[in-house]
């Protein structure tokens, strides 16, 4: 991708923008949640430096915040996804990983008909 962006080809670039979004706010946000799981399954041993286990809650703290702030990562990457379903939508033709909006103008038809995980995986028999 370098490479073309030295050319002056920034076709991919709204792509991995959503991408690096998503995956920055998802990937840190679970450290740190999981971080804490750790340190409450370890009760009150928990908070001793001797676990490791406040000096990794102390590295991981700070991610969620800094390099954009993760609600504002996430809702940036939210973005791309409803601009490419407004395209699925007009009948525009998207390259993958996004090929299933182009299915978008049939599953709209099938709005309130699906009720079930069954229904979502028939739903080439609908």
């Amino acid at each position: 991708m370098l490479s073309e962006a030295k050319e002056g080809n920034f076709k991919l670039m709204d792509v991995v923008h959503h991408l690096l979004s998503g995956y920055k706010a998802l990937f840190s946000d679970r450290t740190l949640f999981a971080a804490e799981i750790c340190r409450k399954a370890c009760g009150g041993a928990g908070y001793s430096s001797h676990s490791g286990i406040p000096q990794i809650f102390f590295n991981a703290s700070p991610v969620p915040t800094y390099e954009g702030d993760n609600t504002v990562m996430m809702l940036q990457s939210a973005r791309f996804v409803k601009k490419l379903s407004k395209k699925g939508l007009k009948g525009k033709k998207l390259q993958e990983p996004f090929t299933y909006f182009n299915d978008m103008p049939r599953l709209m038809t099938l709005k309130g008909q699906i009720s079930s995980v069954e229904d979502m995986m028939n739903l080439d028999k609908l």
